[in-house]
């Protein structure tokens, strides 16, 4: 017997139109096989991709980026969240720093809810954001990019940080 899937991937091109209504100037990545077909598509366009080592890095550059009158955004894996922090606390709470995030939930199984998988990266990433107080949205497949827009915008119009998580690798 077949198992639906909770999430579905959505395409990079719907995830690409909702990154440009934001007016995103940069984008800082680390490498992310989740979110594959995203960066191939940000390879084909002319908005500038800045490589990252680490995750705590990509974060540290949107928040100067920001400073210096851009508008970054941080691509990552859920698991650079959990790398990250330290800097996203002190962006958030203590620097008022804007930083909308897309994050890829690797490693998950998608015919489970985040909160019912079995690997701790995802079923804790949701609680972890929550225990930051930073807003969140979930995009479980097409029928949830308009989720993204506003869930990246929000970050620039109440200067916080905003995660839009994306529940299986995009198309």
């Amino acid at each position: 017997m077949a198992v639906t899937p909770v999430a579905t991937g959505i395409d990079a091109s719907a995830v690409l139109a909702a990154v440009k209504l934001v007016e995103i100037t940069h984008v800082v990545t680390v490498p992310d096989t989740h979110q594959r077909t995203v960066m191939t598509a940000l390879g084909d366009s002319s908005l500038p991709t800045i490589r990252a080592a680490t995750e705590e890095q990509v974060m540290g550059i949107c928040a100067g980026l920001w400073m210096s009158g851009h508008r970054p955004l941080a691509l990552v894996q859920q698991l650079g969240l959990f790398a990250s922090v330290n800097a996203l606390r002190a962006f958030t709470h203590d620097q008022h720093v804007p930083l909308p995030i897309l994050a890829g939930l690797f490693g998950r199984d998608v015919s489970r809810p985040p909160d019912e998988n079995i690997g701790s990266a995802v079923r804790l990433c949701v609680p972890l954001l929550d225990s930051l107080g930073i807003r969140c949205a979930l995009v479980e497949g097409p029928q949830d990019a308009r989720k993204i827009q506003p869930g990246l915008a929000a970050a620039f119009e109440e200067m916080i940080t905003s995660v839009v998580l994306l529940g299986a690798p995009t198309t």
